[in-house]
């Protein structure tokens, strides 16, 4: 995927073209960061290549659209990186966290991470940690090998179809993806939210356990595995994996609002109204009908004393 066969027609040449301006800069110096730097002008300078945050549309990262358009999502600008890395003979590797992606050099005890949605700057190891909050013992921020960019190509095939409610279609992407690529949990969270998309509760909870198997601390699979869980009748098994998935991240909305309904199904009031309040602060909404039941068991605010 990363190499010459990943393209076709115009967009071979156009990247044959632009690899032969970078090789020519170099004049024979191929020291990492002078190779890095003139990829960088070149790409992002030069030739405009610019970012486009859009992650459902496929144009944004399907290579021959990313190179006759100029412009792609972080993944569809990684893998025309690799795939000039590729032609210039210059090892590098895509790397992934959480709904990002971006290149790194590694050689002769140097890493640089070149991040490819904002024109090639460096970044550390610890900014990825602080932004994505990553935690000890995660899958993610490592380098990739190309059978597993090719599986996290896949995923974003699956998630660009599901973006167009087209769940069937999304999970057979999903499938391909974890041949390349099984130890990414997104992957099987993905899929998880496309089978209870469909109704398919028993198929999602094994997805998202799946998922948490690869990293238990991933808020978002715990927080659908709550609901999937109430949804299949488990409602106390649901409330304690919203627990824990408020536990990792205080902000999951999906943990607040399932709470939210799961205390008032078991017919905690209290303790819903809390969790209501918490989760419309998130940004979630919900039926009028629900806030106005909840409302009856709000403690009166007292009349200030003249």
């Amino acid at each position: 995927m990363t190499g010459r066969a990943s393209a076709t027609g115009p967009a071979v040449k156009e990247l044959d073209r632009i690899a032969k301006r970078v090789s020519d800069s170099l004049v024979g110096n191929r020291q990492p960061n002078r190779v890095i730097s003139a990829m960088n002008r070149v790409l992002f300078r030069e030739e405009g290549f610019v970012y486009d945050p859009g992650t459902g549309d496929p144009e944004n990262f399907l290579l021959d659209r990313v190179v006759s358009r100029r412009r792609g999502n972080c993944l569809g600008l990684t893998v025309v990186y690799l795939s000039l890395a590729d032609r210039l003979e210059f090892p590098v590797r895509a790397v992934y966290v959480p709904s990002h992606s971006f290149v790194r050099y590694e050689g002769d005890g140097v890493r640089i991470n070149i991040e490819t949605g904002e024109n090639g700057i460096e970044r550390k190891d610890g900014w990825y940690v602080r932004k994505y909050r990553l935690r000890e013992g995660s899958p993610y921020l490592r380098a990739l090998g190309r059978t597993e960019t090719i599986g996290l190509y896949l995923n974003s095939l699956g998630t660009a179809c599901s973006r167009k409610d087209r769940e069937e279609e999304a999970l057979r992407w999903y499938g391909e993806a974890s041949r390349y690529y099984p130890g990414l949990p997104d992957i099987h969270y993905n899929a998880g939210v496309s089978y209870q998309r469909l109704g398919r509760n028993r198929d999602a909870i094994d997805r998202y356990r799946n998922a948490l198997s690869l990293y238990t601390d991933m808020a978002a699979a715990r927080g659908n595995l709550g609901a999937a869980l109430c949804s299949w009748g488990r409602v106390e098994d649901g409330i304690k994996e919203f627990l824990k998935a408020l536990e990792i991240d205080p902000a999951c909305d999906v943990a607040s609002a399932g709470l939210a309904k799961a205390y008032i199904t078991r017919g905690d009031y209290r303790a819903a109204i809390e969790h209501c309040d918490m989760a419309m602060k998130q940004g979630c909404r919900f039926e009028p009908s629900l806030l106005e039941a909840l409302d009856r068991y709000r403690t009166p605010v007292a009349n200030p004393v003249n």
